[in-house]
């Protein structure tokens, strides 16, 4: 056999790849998203985008981290692009259209804080918490250092923990 074909034996079928990240994937999207729908629509382009080009992505290291950017970058430009819908919405004086969420009150309210912070901010929350990656998978994922990441948990983490407190005393 030649050097080509016994690369070719170490690349995993798109197929099994797709089945063992898909719900990983939906599950950051969901934490990025406001509704599930969106979550896996947004998800599944990622994974196009990954079949697509499937020749070169399957020989990284870690072809789910080359999705995962894709999605979250996909994630940033629909919320730019809602954002500015609903700023011509508001100056036309019309409403945005309200969705129905599919998670508890409490954990929307959550997830309506993370998507509050700074969009890195956000971002190393979902995958530190959601996707459960480590610090320096995470950094591989965003771009940055592990520094970078630990500092952009760190104020998540200090934003979150005040709106927990202010939550806790409400209820009482």
């Amino acid at each position: 056999m030649s050097s080509t074909e016994i690369g070719a034996l170490d690349i995993e079928p798109f197929e099994s790849f797709y089945r063992r990240e898909y719900a990983r994937m939906v599950a950051i999207a969901r934490a990025l998203m406001r509704t599930g729908s969106s979550a896996e629509d947004l998800a599944q382009e990622s994974f196009v985008a990954a079949h697509r080009n499937w020749d070169r992505v399957s020989g990284y290291d870690d072809p789910g981290a080359w999705v995962r950017r894709v999605l979250i970058n996909r994630a940033t430009s629909l919320h730019r692009k809602a954002g500015a819908e609903l700023r011509a919405l508001t100056r036309l004086g019309g409403h945005a259209e309200d969705t129905i969420p599919e998670l508890t009150p409490r954990s929307i309210e959550v997830w309506d804080e993370v998507r509050k912070l700074p969009r890195r901010q956000a971002q190393a929350t979902v995958l530190h918490y959601v996707d459960q990656l480590s610090i320096e998978e995470i950094g591989e994922v965003m771009g940055v250092s592990p520094g970078a990441v630990k500092a952009h948990l760190h104020k998540a983490r200090a934003y979150l923990s005040k709106r927990l407190v202010a939550w806790a005393e409400e209820t009482i």
